[in-house]
């Protein structure tokens, strides 16, 4: 019997990792980005049994579920099970709790590590008054240098951006992690010159 939502998690970890799970070469980058996300190994084995490679098959164990599921920015494979169920939206309000960092309380020079789904990643420098840098970006169409203001970042939650200004152009209102919020806000310290 296969586990509910199981095609839309393979689906959505090939996105991520931006691989087909087709090759060989795919499954090391696939063990390659759970690894990064979560710090947990996932054997090409294992990932060849879950994507059915070569004919191989078995029912993944539910440890393997959470871990994919944790990459992917979800608690466990139930809480992504419950997001699918809901048809890919949660509740339409409620209190922000748990992991943030608040503008009002960084000093300038600070940067903040943020991820969002499908494996988007983002490192900002505070500059001040609610305005940052984007240092570099992965997978974003955010870019090394363009600016905004933002008075948080909350996990689980999207982010509004304002002000961005991106190359040439600039937008009022700018979102990151629509789909499931933000998978991490962490504050980093910045590299040190030597």
């Amino acid at each position: 019997m296969q586990a509910p939502h199981l095609d839309t998690l393979k689906k959505l970890l090939c996105e991520a990792a931006e691989c087909e799970a087709r090759h060989p070469s795919d499954l090391q980058t696939l063990s390659a980005f759970v690894r990064l996300r979560t710090h947990n190994i996932l054997g090409v084995n294992t990932l060849k049994r879950l994507f059915n490679y070569g004919g191989a098959t078995a029912v993944p164990r539910t440890e393997t579920l959470n871990v994919l599921a944790r990459s992917l920015g979800y608690r466990d494979y139930s809480d992504f099970c419950n997001y699918q169920d809901q048809g890919g939206v949660g509740d339409s309000s409620d209190i922000v709790l748990g992991t943030h960092i608040k503008s009002a309380k960084l000093m300038a020079g600070q940067q903040v590590l943020l991820r969002w789904n499908p494996g988007r990643e983002c490192q900002v420098e505070y500059l001040s008054n609610d305005t940052y840098r984007v240092i570099c970006s992965v997978r974003s169409k955010l870019s090394a240098g363009d600016t905004f203001q933002a008075s948080f970042f909350a996990l689980g939650h999207a982010a509004m951006l304002s002000n961005l200004v991106h190359g040439d152009h600039s937008f009022p209102l700018y979102e990151i992690g629509r789909q499931g919020g933000l998978t991490l806000v962490k504050l980093e310290s910045p590299a040190i010159d030597r």
